[in-house]
């Protein structure tokens, strides 16, 4: 007889289809869970090498899939002499001072690289130029990154080291904004802005291992045991080959779903990195692209203008002919698309292609997405369940834009009925992936979950949540942020739920969410996390 390698035991498994927590216990064998046994008795299960873990009244789910990050170049952010966090800036004069002191405490770096910049915090909200920065730091490239990630101010060192000049055409999905004499001011958009974020993540490959290292171990703290890593990578070294090496050295504690540029697709290569990635731990399964930015820029593609820019509607990142040409292309040789959709005009149109995609080729199957989904018009909500496209979505974005009302002064009270409309699309049908866009803010799941459930800051504004009829159950929030993102992924015959024949990863929480407060949600922590069934995180003195 064979037995069970561990069992985890408790008084709350959420198993992650969706109903409520229950006692009981998942058996785990090798990779695979065996079997999950309601109720208390797993005498007959255990073996004399079996390992038990009982965890009482902690929760036990399945763990997080974060399905939508850029953690190929989000891993670097996280090394405090990489880069400053220019966040805590209340005004462009004290980022420029972060910048300086930053620049003077490394004087050896390349680079100096700034990230999350908030000028929507500042009294005075115009963005810095090329000659601010100039003014503290002259002789260094430098790179500072709005905290909507679409955005690089940069200095005359900079840009002048990445080729730019006053002639250089904006590209197909971006701008290189100029002034009135037709002069680069130092600030890029979209597109405009990957070519800087390529260039200072140009490092040796041992600095990209480490960074990888000490990232997915982050991961297993945090209990999320897969990610999805979308196009743009942000990064010039292709990241696959860093985790195909981690995966040998057995420090890959989570599963990678791959999805890279759709602009950038042809068949034959995509073939060949999908043979030898399709099943295992490192995974193609799409493509993804972005076809406008953000409304606190007011590039977000909108149906109607701007309620505080009313001359704009914002616009499309790339030319909509060839996109549509490629997107077709792709579905045509039967690739999964997600595609980035912020405003309620791009949301229809991305909507109307995946419409005709399903008249020209039928029901292939695919797990088509739209991410993020920050505005809709409510004719479109129920399209997406009748066409069946999926949808990942970031709670934690919403937050951040409700700290100073950000999208009520983009789009208007009444459009911001439809925004991040998570009832409304679940209630339509929609299946939901929740996730972070990491490194656009921080990868911290309980931090999302909060968000779709209470739709309030961290300091518990607005009283009873922003719009609350679109707050969704503790139940559908754990939900979407395993099984939903494992379903956006097309994963989710093989792990997201506590299921007979699925792959071990779980995780045990400190406690059980379905009876914490509100506030309780975010000071949660994991204690243990379980990968391909080994543990790769247990809390000392859990």
């Amino acid at each position: 007889m064979t037995y069970p390698s561990m069992i985890i035991k408790g008084n709350a498994i959420f198993d992650g289809t969706g109903r409520e927590p229950f006692p009981g216990a998942v058996i785990i064998e090798g990779n695979k869970i065996k079997s999950i046994v309601e109720g208390g008795d797993i005498e007959a299960y255990a073996g004399p090498d079996t390992k038990i873990l009982e965890y009482n009244d902690k929760l036990i789910m399945p763990g997080f899939n974060d399905c939508h990050t850029h953690m190929s170049s989000g891993a670097f952010l996280e090394d405090e002499d990489f880069c400053f966090n220019v966040l805590a800036a209340k005004s462009k004069e004290e980022a420029m001072e972060m910048t300086k002191a930053f620049a003077d405490a490394h004087p050896d770096n390349e680079w100096v690289v700034g990230y999350m910049m908030n000028n929507l915090a500042w009294e005075d909200q115009t963005l810095p130029t090329r000659y601010d920065i100039d003014a503290v730091i002259s002789d260094r490239p430098v790179a500072l990154q709005l905290a909507d990630m679409h955005t690089i101010i940069a200095n005359t060192c900079a840009i002048e080291k990445i080729g730019y000049t006053d002639d250089t055409p904006d590209p197909d999905d971006g701008i290189l904004e100029k002034d009135e004499n037709g002069v680069l001011n130092g600030r890029f958009f979209d597109g405009g802005s990957f070519v800087f974020t390529e260039a200072f993540y140009n490092a040796d490959d041992e600095i990209y291992m480490n960074a990888y290292r000490k990232f997915f171990q982050k991961l297993s703290r945090l209990g999320i045991t897969a990610a999805s890593l979308l196009s743009p990578f942000g990064v010039p070294k292709d990241p696959v080959k860093f985790y195909e090496k981690m995966e040998e050295e057995g420090s890959l504690t989570a599963r990678v779903c791959l999805y890279p540029n759709l602009a950038e697709y042809e068949k034959e290569s995509y073939d060949a990195l999908y043979e030898k990635h399709h099943d295992g731990k490192i995974r193609l399964r799409g493509l993804k692209q972005l076809i406008d930015g953000v409304t606190s820029v007011y590039t977000a593609y909108l149906l109607e203008p701007y309620s505080n820019n009313p001359d704009t509607c914002g616009t499309t990142s790339i030319d909509l002919d060839v996109f549509h040409k490629q997107m077709m292309k792709a579905i045509a040789d039967g690739r999964a698309v997600r595609i980035h959709t912020i405003g309620d005009k791009a949301a229809r149109v991305v909507l109307d292609y995946f419409e005709e995609a399903k008249e020209k080729y039928g029901d292939q199957g695919l797990r088509h997405v739209q991410e993020h989904i920050e505005s809709l018009h409510p004719d479109d909500i129920k399209r997406f369940g009748e066409l069946g496209v999926a949808c990942a979505m970031q709670p934690l974005h919403m937050l951040f834009d409700l700290e100073g009302d950000d999208k009520e002064r983009a789009i208007g009270h009444e459009r911001c009925k439809h925004a991040w409309p998570l009832r409304e699309l679940l209630d339509a049908g929609t299946v939901v992936g929740l996730s972070s866009d990491f490194p656009v803010v921080e990868i911290e799941p309980l931090h999302e979950v909060y968000g779709a459930v209470t739709r309030q800051t961290f300091s518990g504004k607005p009283e009873g949540g922003w719009f609350p009829e679109q707050r969704i159950t503790m139940a559908e929030a754990l939900k979407a942020y395993t099984w939903g993102s494992a379903y956006v992924e097309g994963c989710e015959d093989d792990y997201g739920t506590l299921e007979e024949g699925k792959l071990a990863d779980l995780i045990v929480l400190d406690r059980d969410l379905f009876t914490a407060d509100p506030q309780e949600i975010i000071e949660a922590e994991v204690e243990l996390t379980v990968f391909d069934g080994q543990i790769v995180f247990e809390k000392t003195g859990a």
